[in-house]
């Protein structure tokens, strides 16, 4: 004798309307044609189309939320590299006006290093002169003070050079990590549309 079925394990076991058994209410007889199979069988497709869609409106509205997150984050990754490009700038044209001004120092060193030679040669020529020698020994001290001074100066020109530098190459680098995140996230908007567009 065959085996009564459920209307729910007819097409695979996929659920068509109720789960009542063939014969009782309302279903209370077997379908009397192959039209009415052919219309419960569109009916289950129907439905199985609407499911479908709702799943894949709902999949799309996800993506589409991430896809605006991620595009967020890239807008928000780009403002952010602009500004550490701006800095870097900036830093850079205070590095290069830090070099330049130490350059002057340098030089001013070296015109009061010539300077002392001059002193010193006339020292030695002004020995008999005792007057002119106190006075050129007095000029060659305060000269000398010059010099250290400078040299002071030139030491904390160069201890802020190498703290910029020190700046310069941290930027550099939050630049470089800001850059490979941002080639990431538009690799998965990337993969992500693609996804969107295979659906």
């Amino acid at each position: 004798m065959a085996n009564i079925h459920m209307l729910n394990e007819i097409n695979n076991g996929a659920t068509l309307v109720s789960g009542n058994k063939l014969g009782d209410s309302p279903f209370n007889r077997y379908p009397s044609s192959r039209t009415e199979l052919e219309n419960q069988r569109l009916k289950y497709d129907l439905d199985i189309a609407l499911s479908s869609g709702i799943q894949l409106g709902t999949r799309n509205s996800l993506l589409m939320k991430n896809n605006e997150s991620f595009s967020e984050r890239i807008c928000q990754l780009e403002d952010e590299k602009r500004e550490l490009k701006n800095e870097i700038n900036q830093k850079e044209i205070s590095l290069a006006s830090a070099k330049s001004e130490i350059a002057t120092k340098l030089e001013e060193i070296q015109a009061l290093q010539s300077e002392i030679k001059e002193l010193e040669m006339k020292y030695f020529l002004a020995q008999k002169d005792l007057l002119e020698m106190d006075s050129l020994r007095r000029e060659l001290a305060q000269t000398r003070q010059n010099v250290e001074l400078k040299n002071v100066d030139l030491d904390l020109k160069e201890y802020e050079l190498s703290e910029k530098k020190g700046e310069l190459m941290q930027l550099r680098d939050e630049l470089t990590s800001t850059q490979i995140e941002l080639m990431d996230k538009k690799e998965e908007l990337m993969q992500m549309r693609d996804n969107l567009s295979s659906v």
